[in-house]
């Protein structure tokens, strides 16, 4: 049995617009989802877990308090960017 290192980060390089869109999915969407009360804790904490690191990453590059107005507008912009992103089972 090998010794994997499950704390070792890993990098993935992913456009802020569908980086915004994710986190709109798992902070809007999925949180007020009744599939939620579905998912084992451990599930729940790896989707908040995410919804954190895609957050803080957000941060990072400059999106954190909008007015609202500016918010929905950029998160309609998000929503189509994602329209374009390749999608190995869509494609």
């Amino acid at each position: 049995m090998s010794e994997d290192d499950l704390s070792k980060e890993a990098n993935i390089k992913i456009p802020v617009g569908h980086l915004l869109a994710v986190w709109g999915i798992l902070s809007e969407k999925l949180s007020s989802s009744p599939i939620k009360d579905s998912f084992t804790e451990e599930e729940k904490r790896a989707i908040w877990g995410l919804e954190d690191l895609c957050e803080r990453e957000l941060i990072n590059q400059g999106y954190s308090s909008r007015p609202e107005k500016d918010w929905n507008q950029l998160m309609a912009k998000a929503t189509e960017f994602v329209k374009n992103i390749p999608v190995d089972c869509l494609d």
